[in-house]
């Protein structure tokens, strides 16, 4: 074999291991973005879902058992969350202040690990929903926060649920 040709050997593997390093480093960062993906999918259901049990609920604990014609009726705005601390027992929308009293729940997803969950609930003013009110209106907003320690994105969703009075 001659100089020529060893020398068009040589760039031949070399240029055959440069394409299998970025065939691998291509193979790596595809699995990586698929379980960011998962990840974040992940923690959108998990909101979605808490959102949707809470809508499911009673507005207050009052409008529960009975109709409501005044806003002083209704839950003072310090005292939203759980009524009795049992995480079992949520009957109206303000229960989910706070989740089971720790200020945040773990939820093990078995498939990317464990997401932590925050949830708030106070009331706002029906004119402009971003801003809270001190007191009792017939607005109330539910903001749900997760986010997976594996993960750098938080998930923050939110929704207002209303009471008409008739």
């Amino acid at each position: 074999m001659g100089t020529g040709q060893m020398l068009l050997t040589i760039g031949a593997i070399v240029t055959l291991g440069g394409v299998i390093l970025n065939v691998n480093r291509n193979i790596n960062n595809t699995g990586a973005i698929l379980l960011h993906s998962n990840m974040g999918i992940e923690e959108i259901s998990l909101a979605s879902s808490i959102i949707e049990e809470a809508q499911g609920l009673a507005f207050d604990e009052v409008t529960d058992t009975g109709a409501v014609v005044s806003t002083s009726e209704l839950t003072p705005a310090s005292a939203l969350g759980q009524e009795n601390n049992d995480p079992n027992d949520l009957n109206d929308f303000d229960d989910f202040n706070g989740l089971n009293n720790k200020g945040r729940l773990e939820i093990d997803t078995l498939s990317t690990g464990i997401c932590y969950v925050f949830t708030r609930v106070h009331y706002v003013n029906l004119n402009d929903v971003n801003v809270e009110s001190t007191s009792q209106t017939w607005n109330k907003r539910l903001d749900v926060w997760v986010w997976n320690s594996s993960s750098t994105d938080t998930v923050k969703m939110q929704t207002v649920f209303s009471y008409w009075p008739f």
